[in-house]
C-alpha cells in the first residue's frame, strides 16, 4: 500500500531562514515603522492618542489580529499546513497595500517603495518550486512493516549512475523513501520473509520450500559439447543462475538426504544394485536399458572378488584382477546378448569399450 509523506523531515534551512526575515519584516513594518514613522503619525495621530479608549481598543484589535495571522502563518510553516503557503502570499498582498498607499499619499516615498519591493520578493519567493516542494507529499510505498526506499549508485566497470530500490523497517543510513517505480512488482524471499522487487514479466525462478532451483551449463569433454544442468541450493551457489521449472521435468526427494532434484516426468528411479558403488549426495540412478554391459571399478566392500566387475542393471556376471580380463568376459557377454560394452575409468567416467556391428538387411 502507499501513504503520502514528506520528503524531508526536517525543515530546510532557506525555509527556516526565510522564516525568520519574514518575521523581523513585518514585526518592524507593522508595530514599529507604522506607529513611529507610517501613516499613523502622517494622519496626525500621536503616541498619546492611545489613551483615548477608542483609539485604544481600535489599535489593540488590530494588532492583536495581526499578532495573530503571523502566528498562524509560522505554525502553518512549521507543521506545513497545506493553506500555509498561500494564506502567506494573501497576507504579503494585503501588507502591499499599506506602502502603496504611502506612496500615493507622499509619505516617506523611498522607503515605502523599498516596503513595497520587499512584498513583492516575499510573494515571488512563496511561488518558487523550492517552497512548492517543501508543502508537497510524495507518495511512500509500504509493504507491511517495511517502506520502500532508493538511492543512487556508481557502477565502478559501467561507469554510470543507476537507482536501486530496497526495503526496510527502520530509517537507513543513506536512501530516500519512495513511490513503487513503474514496470516493478513486489515478491518476499521464501528464507528471510523480506519483500524485494522484480520487474513485471520476468520469470520467476521455481522454489521449493526454502530451495530455489538454479541452472548452469557445464562442458561435456567425451562429446565436445554444452548442456545445461539443474540443481536446488538454499544459499545463492558460486555459480549458476536461478531459473523457472524446465518442461517436462518434476520434482523428486532423495530420501537418504531429503533434498529436492529434477526428474523427467514419469522416469522411476531404480532400486540400488547388489554391488553398485555408493552415489555421491543428491545423485540419482535411473534405470538403463539392459542391452548395455558395464566393467566398472571399486565394487562394493564385502562383495569383491576382485578389482573389476562386469555388470549389467540389476545383475553382476563375474569379478576379475585386471581390467583387460573384465573387458574380455564383457565383451563376449554382449556379443551373446548383442549388447554395448561400456568401460569405467578411474574418474568414474564411462567411455565405449563394444558396440554391436548392424546386421546387413538380405535382400
Amino acid at each position: 500500500m502507499s501513504k503520502l509523506e514528506y520528503k524531508d523531515k526536517e525543515m530546510p534551512p532557506g525555509i527556516f531562514l526565510f522564516l525568520v526575515l519574514f518575521l523581523i519584516f513585518e514585526i518592524y513594518f507593522f508595530f514599529v515603522d507604522f506607529l513611529f514613522f507610517g501613516l499613523y503619525p502622517f494622519h496626525g495621530y500621536v503616541l498619546d492618542s492611545l489613551q483615548n479608549i477608542p483609539y485604544l481598543l481600535v489599535a489593540i484589535f488590530l494588532f492583536a489580529i495581526l499578532a495573530f495571522v503571523l502566528y498562524k502563518i509560522i505554525i502553518g510553516f512549521v507543521f506545513r499546513e497545506e493553506w500555509a503557503r498561500k494564506f502567506a502570499m494573501l497576507f504579503c498582498v494585503w501588507g502591499s497595500i499599506w506602502p502603496v498607499w504611502a506612496m500615493l499619499i507622499g509619505n516617506r516615498v523611498f522607503e515605502n517603495f523599498v516596503f513595497f519591493v520587499i512584498y513583492v520578493a516575499i510573494i515571488l519567493y512563496l511561488m518558487t518550486n523550492y517552497v512548492k516542494e517543501y508543502f508537497e507529499k510524495v507518495k511512500i510505498f509500504t509493504y507491511g512493516p517495511y517502506t520502500l526506499y532508493t538511492r543512487k549508485i556508481h557502477l565502478v566497470n559501467a561507469d554510470r549512475i543507476m537507482d536501486i530500490y530496497f526495503f526496510s523497517r527502520h530509517t537507513p543510513k543513506s536512501g530516500t523513501p519512495c513511490a513503487m517505480p513503474e514496470g516493478y512488482e513486489v515478491c518476499v524471499n521464501p528464507r528471510t520473509g523480506m519483500p524485494y522487487l522484480q520487474k513485471i514479466g520476468k520469470v520467476k525462478p521455481f522454489k521449493y520450500g526454502e530451495y530455489t532451483l538454479y541452472t548452469r551449463k557445464i562442458q561435456l569433454k567425451n562429446v565436445n559439447k554444452k548442456i545445461d544442468i539443474y540443481f536446488f541450493s538454499s544459499h545463492k551457489p558460486k555459480s549458476g543462475n536461478p531459473c523457472p521449472m524446465p518442461e517436462g521435468y518434476e520434482v523428486g526427494i532423495n530420501p537418504r538426504t531429503k533434498m529436492p532434484y529434477l526428474r523427467k516426468k514419469g522416469k522411476k528411479i531404480a532400486k540400488k544394485v547388489e554391488g553398485e558403488s555408493d552415489v555421491s549426495e543428491g545423485e540419482i540412478i535411473y534405470k538403463k536399458p539392459s542391452n548395455v554391459i558395464y566393467v566398472v571399478n571399486k565394487p562394493q566392500p564385502g562383495q569383491v572378488k576382485g578389482d573389476w566387475a562386469v555388470r549389467s542393471h540389476g545383475k553382476i556376471f563375474s569379478h576379475h584382477r585386471t581390467q583387460e580380463n573384465a573387458i574380455k568376459q564383457a565383451r563376449k557377454i554382449a556379443k551373446q546378448k548383442d549388447a554395448t560394452v561400456l568401460i569405467q575409468g578411474t574418474d568414474g567416467k564411462f567411455r565405449d569399450g563394444f558396440k554391436p556391428k548392424q546386421k546387413s538387411l538380405k535382400k
